[in-house]
């Protein structure tokens, strides 16, 4: 389920940014991405991504992310590396998975990287996990 077709996305205030292969939306300590369809998701698109959450958040914010993969996309597994050498803000990260194979990529990822990632089947379970880390926004 997109963000915005869930309730979650009318009790909540977030800031939309829509970026050329997806978009997000900020929340106080997290935030949500959806990736476009067919896209891979490289080096160049995650610097995109970065410097835009960096010019929406302060300088040294610290912030868990949910990533909702509701299209199918590709994504390249060194980025997770990639981020963890960065002086990223990126602490945590959670999958919402909607089909076996994004499951089974989700938990290779977790693997990969060095910052907690958990994968989870609704965006419920998302909001829950990434709000008990990083307290309610």
């Amino acid at each position: 389920m997109l963000f915005e077709d869930s309730p979650f996305s009318k009790s909540l205030d977030y800031k939309k940014i829509v970026l050329d292969f997806g978009c997000y939306f900020l929340f106080d300590n997290y935030f949500i991405i959806e990736v476009n369809e067919g896209v891979h998701l490289d080096i160049d698109k995650l610097n995109i991504l970065l410097e835009s959450i960096r010019s929406n958040y302060t300088n040294h914010k610290k912030l868990a992310f949910i990533t909702n993969r509701v299209y199918c996309y590709s994504i390249d597994p060194v980025l997770w590396s990639y981020c963890d050498k960065d002086d990223t803000m990126l602490i945590a990260a959670c999958i919402v998975t909607y089909r076996k194979s994004t499951l089974f990529n989700a938990n290779i990822e977790k693997q990969m990287a060095e910052i907690p990632i958990e994968p989870v089947s609704s965006l419920e379970e998302a909001f829950n996990w990434v709000q008990a880390l990083v307290g309610v926004s």
